[in-house]
């Protein structure tokens, strides 16, 4: 057997090169990669209630402590959710013994609100422990929030003016043992961060077209091109494994490279991914990479006999940030969906799409007095099953937050995907569409008007949007050609305008998960009473949406939000025999139960995610979708090889 022996070379290098890779706590910038600048410090995710109280008045004081590993800001905000029982009330904080004046503004902006910005001295603050001291001036009655936890006791009260201090029952009643939700954001680099690269196929770069060579990897070596920073650092790890995306149980796991080089590579072993760790010992100043070069040995004993000639089979593109799906053997989905014959509700439907539309409006229709608390003066959690029995029976509060979460768990025991959706004073939700492709933003609630109970979403040229479609149109201005679909009712007036709609989208996030029927932890246990203060939402930010100091997940990233889902990518390698291709699928689909496949256009089968495909002469037609295990197939990918 001839085998050619090749070396094949990337780099990345620009802004898109990098933006395919995932990262956390990492900016992309026009010279490359760097520490995130703006840090938000916490010691707790705001999971509590408006009833989590730690009040502060007379001698009742409260502490909270920052643990900081180094300080080099050059503005530091202190950013407690307080409350006070007049206008004008006053408050003393003393920042290591600094003392701060607060008054309660008249008016707060929207996203304000209970969260205060307070600008402290950044001179004040140092490596080690921090203490920032709460006492109220005068007759004010102050609030802060309390979330329940045993550790790290850096909350404390005192009830004789700060001569005593206790870490343990607090807040009101004396019933609380926790940290108070006090945030403080400093403006500094981040010391941490990481940035994966997406899977390389490393035969297919031996490969001028779209099938990989026969053959096997020999050798990796990485470079990273970066600036030396005194008091920063850059390591460079790899991992290889034998898929097309990693796989714990047949990849290998991280190891750092010696001088770049990850040494043999194991017989099979097609894909790998680098990882840069960056890190800086100094917050003022941050390592700067400017590229990534990956050069590999290859031995190739057969190039590929045939070619691709078409395709619908692009990269998948993947979140920085993983996203619970609910299981489709959680047990409530399966009573959810046959309580309340969700499947009655969109057998109608021709289409997915239309499926969608049926479910959105039979949601809406379970309130008859929405925003009402109830007899029970009760806000329910974000548990679908829970909402809509006290909506039947219009005992709790119904808002937007409960549609929205009714929507999205009903979606998600039906088999297909939807998420809440989290935005200006109104919560909604996206929906994964395979008619188009694409997630779309659907508002359920947006209508209090029980005569009408409208719902709809944005449309431009016939194609739904997404929510950072609909926030680019309000940045931009650009809604000329947007409408409201469904046509809003003439009862309506002008409340459903394409403008006034379009003003909640100013600044948008979206929960990570949607497997609130299983557990309702972690979370927000009641969504919309209050401002919003839960520190697991992930923030959409931009130019001209810059991020909000109290809350530490921001991304301009846009696949962080919007990576591939419910579609395979077909990956092809030359076989043992000319006409034969080794064919690899990855997907990433919730609760994936298997793949099906059409040969040139015949009927559907089913096939593991790696097989042979043996080829005719002439054009050979390669048709693949996932399904769930609720029987739900995802979106087509194809590949023409002519042999």
């Amino acid at each position: 057997m001839n085998t050619q022996v090749s070396q094949v070379c990337r780099e990345w290098k620009s802004g898109e090169d990098f933006d395919r890779a995932t990262r956390r706590q990492v900016s992309v910038g026009p010279d490359g990669l760097r520490l995130r600048r703006g840090v938000t410090v916490t010691d707790e995710i705001g999971r509590c209630t408006r009833r989590d109280q730690e009040f502060v008045a007379g001698l009742r004081q409260a502490k909270k402590v920052f643990s900081l590993e180094a300080v080099h800001a050059d503005t530091a905000l202190l950013c407690p959710y307080l409350r006070c029982d007049r206008p004008g009330g006053e408050l003393e904080v003393l920042v290591n013994g600094r003392a701060v004046r607060v008054s309660l503004p008249e008016k707060r902006e929207y996203w304000e609100d209970a969260w205060t910005r307070v600008e402290i001295p950044a001179d004040s603050l140092e490596a080690g422990e921090n203490e920032v001291v709460f006492r109220a001036v005068g007759e004010a009655r102050w609030s802060l929030m309390v979330e329940n936890s045993v550790q790290p006791n850096r909350s404390l009260v005192s009830e004789d003016g700060g001569q005593t201090w206790r870490s343990d029952d607090l807040g009101d009643n004396n019933r609380a043992d926790g940290e108070y939700v006090v945030r403080l954001w400093l403006d500094q680099f981040e010391q941490r961060g990481e940035v994966v690269s997406e899977p390389i196929d490393l035969l297919g770069l031996a490969s001028e077209g779209d099938i990989a060579p026969r053959g096997r990897v020999r050798s990796v070596k990485l470079t990273a091109e970066q600036e030396v920073v005194s008091g920063a650092a850059v390591r460079l790890e790899w991992r290889a494994g034998p898929t097309p995306s990693y796989e714990p149980e047949s990849w290998q796991a991280w190891r750092e490279t010696e001088d770049g080089a990850v040494g043999e590579v194991e017989e099979g072993f097609r894909y790998g991914q680098w990882r840069l760790l960056l890190h800086t010992g100094d917050p003022a100043v941050s390592p700067l990479v400017k590229a990534v070069s990956l050069c590999a040995q290859v031995d190739v004993s057969t190039e590929a006999s045939a070619r691709v000639t078409d395709a619908d089979n692009s990269d998948l593109v993947r979140s920085s940030y993983r996203f619970a799906h609910l299981a489709s053997s959680e047990p409530r989905a399966a009573q959810l969906r046959e309580r309340w014959k969700l499947d009655q509700v969109v057998g109608p439907a021709k289409t997915e799409f239309e499926a969608f539309l049926l479910l959105r409006q039979w949601v809406r229709n379970q309130w008859e007095d929405g925003w009402n608390m109830g007899p029970l003066d009760f806000c329910p959690p974000w548990d679908g099953m829970v909402i809509l029995e006290l909506a039947h029976q219009q005992l709790g509060l119904g808002m937007c937050t409960h549609y929205a979460t009714v929507m999205t768990q009903c979606c998600a025991a039906l088999g297909f995907t939807a998420r809440t959706q989290i935005m200006r004073c109104h919560c909604i939700v996206e929906v994964w569409s395979n008619d188009y492709g694409k997630w779309v933003s659907m508002d359920i609630g947006g209508d209090s008007d029980d005569a009408t109970k409208f719902t709809y979403h944005f449309e431009r040229n016939g194609i739904p949007l997404s929510a950072l479609e609909a926030h680019r149109a309000w940045v931009d201005g650009a809604y000329g050609d947007l409408v409201v679909s469904p046509q809003p009712p003439e009862a309506s007036g002008d409340r459903f305008t394409v403008k006034n709609r379009l003003n909640l989208w100013e600044r948008f996030m979206i929960s990570l998960r949607n497997d609130e029927l299983t557990t309702l932890e972690p979370g927000e246990p009641e969504h919309g009473a209050g401002s919003y203060h839960y520190d697991g939402y992930l923030f959409w930010e931009d130019e001209k949406t810059k991020a909000l100091p109290w809350f530490s997940r921001h991304t301009d990233r846009e696949a962080d939000l919007y990576w591939s889902l419910n579609r395979a990518r077909i990956h092809l390698g030359q076989g043992a025999e000319p006409e034969v291709l080794e064919v690899e699928l990855e997907t990433d689909t919730p609760n994936l139960k298997g793949f099906q496949i059409q040969l040139d256009g015949e009927g559907w089968e089913g096939r593991d995610r790696r097989f042979e495909w043996r080829l005719h002469k002439g054009e050979n037609l390669l048709t693949v979708r996932p399904v769930n295990d609720m029987d739900r197939a995802g979106m087509v990918s194809s590949v023409t090889v002519t042999l």
